[in-house]
């Protein structure tokens, strides 16, 4: 059935930025909703709503990630009823803004997998670990997120860079369920105690990055500040150059 039977709201792209988007919708029924998106009707990717466990609602947030700039996306809202009934829109598109000039180029991110970083330690995963584990807030793909089980401003990830790292700026990408679960404010610890930060996010669109200056290898992030709920990161980053 078409999804325009059970809207109560118009379908919207909200936080829109060159590499990222959310779908936001109300419908009058609860469902089970998800949205696929790509550059042509195939579509190719799936984003599921904020709702973690998976549950019928009304109020829909899904996020899209992983765009490219100055590109025109095509989508489609789907969801489930608790009766079974699935509902569909008709193809949508929005096109992502340019990519915006950065005249710091602070290089590459030293805190991924890629990079020969690890994760030792975290505050807790949600679930099963591997669709929410702390490995995915390293992967450097902003379409997987490491959260939480709960721990509110209490969450930390600690990193292990490849070597000892004269950093020259820290960044975190926080993640989100629309009205828990956001880092409003984060700092960093290394691991001779030194304390960078406490930094605040604006919100949940990007990575943010903020200059610092400081000698390490082991960078723990540490939430001070948020919405509580699954806290959690969709990327953290170090930016340096190695020093051994």
């Amino acid at each position: 059935r078409s999804i325009d039977a059970i809207l109560a709201s118009d379908v919207e792209i909200v936080e829109l930025t060159a590499t990222s988007a959310s779908v936001q919708v109300t419908t009058r029924i609860p469902v089970v909703c998800s949205v696929v998106f790509g550059v042509d009707q195939t579509y190719g990717n799936q984003s599921t709503d904020l709702d973690m466990a998976g549950r019928a609602h009304s109020e829909h947030h899904a996020p899209l990630r992983g765009l490219e700039p100055d590109t025109i996306y095509h989508y489609r809202l789907q969801g489930t009823g608790s009766d079974g009934t699935f509902f569909a829109s008709e193809d949508l598109t929005f096109r992502t803004p340019p990519a915006e000039e950065d005249d710091d180029d602070l290089g590459d991110n030293l805190a991924t997998l890629a990079a020969g970083a690890q994760v030792i330690d975290s505050s807790s995963t949600f679930g099963s670990g591997a669709t929410w584990g702390p490995q995915n807030a390293i992967d450097d793909d902003p379409r997987t997120e490491w959260s939480s089980a709960t721990d509110g401003n209490a969450a930390f990830i600690e990193i292990e860079l490849a070597s000892t790292t004269a950093i020259r700026a820290v960044g975190l990408w926080t993640r989100t369920m629309g009205s828990t679960a956001q880092i409003i404010e984060f700092r960093v610890v290394t691991e001779d105690g030194v304390v960078l930060g406490p930094f605040t996010l604006p919100d949940a669109n990007q990575l943010y990055r903020f200059e610092v200056e400081a000698r390490a290898r082991v960078v723990r992030f540490e939430v001070v500040d948020s919405s509580g709920g699954n806290t959690g990161a969709v990327e953290v980053a170090v930016f340096g150059e190695a020093v051994e």
